[in-house]
């Protein structure tokens, strides 16, 4: 447990590469065999297809009959390969997701089924999604909830919330029932203790609301509660990712000099950016960029927000999901 808020703390502050290299070392005392470094995206990708043709011909039945997990310590390192494959997820170092998600799986195949079984099938289904896999992403999705209900689970619900229901799932719903979604996912989360991924639904909701065209002025002051609320919880990540949000927001309601969010001169959100590429956290960078194509285009700066999009795809090329 020691070891698991640790894990947890630290990647919360942005400290991955940290929380990555204990969570690594546990796995290995456990006795549980880790890739380090990472195989290369060809054999990772060959791993992938394996999985995706043993589970997407796997019957529900035959699933929910499957063997149950009962080694303790192959238990205990699926847990803490669950903390770092969904910190992994959002926080950075997207080169070890997918590495994570497949020794999930084959630690299930071999030894059987447990809680944190849906959350590696779940991040299967957003990697087979992103590959243009829909069938297959669906119906191993449709899987992980399937035992995220056997095994009551519910604790796990903001991570399948986010991966899969609105990562995968959420393209053939509406965004209202996506932004209820996530809301209820984040009272989940904070209720069972998986504050990390609670508040990171509260940013998909929050994301959602502004998509959705929702009051700005509302969306504001929403964006105030929950950003104060994560940086009480120390969630950084999510705070930060919330802050771009708000910054552009700030900006449709106040400026009239039609500031892109990469332009300003913001020093924070100048810092940010700054930050995150000295880091590689492409995901964010991407966020950032995003956010400022989004806020260029609405002040007519087209020229800019067409380089903006150039520079998020480049980075999107070295992103390993």
């Amino acid at each position: 447990r020691v070891y698991s808020t640790l894990i947890k703390s630290l990647a919360g502050e942005s400290k991955l590469q940290s929380a990555i290299d204990i969570g690594i070392k546990v796995i290995i005392d456990l006795g549980v065999k880790f890739p380090c470094p990472p195989p290369p995206k060809n054999a990772l990708k060959e791993d992938m297809i394996k999985l995706k043709i043993k589970l997407e011909k796997t019957a529900d039945a035959e699933l929910l009959n499957y063997k149950e997990m009962i080694d303790t310590k192959i238990i205990a390192a699926m847990k803490f390969l669950q903390i770092l494959l969904c910190a992994t997820f959002y926080f950075g170092n997207q080169q070890y997701f997918p590495v994570l998600a497949i020794q999930m799986i084959r630690l299930t195949l071999r030894h059987g089924t447990c809680k944190e079984s849906c959350v590696a099938i779940a991040c299967l289904s957003f990697l087979l999604s992103g590959s243009g896999e829909c069938k297959a992403s669906n119906r191993i999705g449709h899987l992980a909830v399937l035992l995220l209900e056997k095994f009551k689970a519910e604790e796990y619900l903001p991570v399948i919330n986010i991966v899969y229901i609105n990562g995968v799932h959420s393209r053939t719903m509406r965004l209202e029932l996506g932004m209820e979604e996530a809301l209820d996912a984040y009272k989940k989360g904070m209720q069972v203790g998986d504050i990390e991924f609670a508040m990171f639904n509260a940013y998909l909701y929050l994301m959602m609301s502004f998509i959705s065209g929702q009051s700005l002025v509302e969306l504001e002051m929403e964006l105030d509660v929950f950003g104060k609320r994560m940086v009480e919880y120390k969630q950084m990540t999510a705070s930060n990712m919330v802050l771009v949000i708000h910054c552009v927001v700030s900006n449709l309601i106040t400026t009239k000099d039609c500031l892109s969010l990469i332009a300003s001169q913001n020093e924070e959100r100048e810092s940010m950016l700054a930050h995150a590429i000295e880091a590689n956290s492409y995901s964010f960078i991407c966020h950032i960029y995003i956010f400022g194509g989004i806020e260029a285009y609405i002040f007519g700066k087209y020229e800019l927000a067409a380089d903006i999009a150039l520079k998020r795809q480049e980075v999107e090329k070295k992103m390993s999901r």
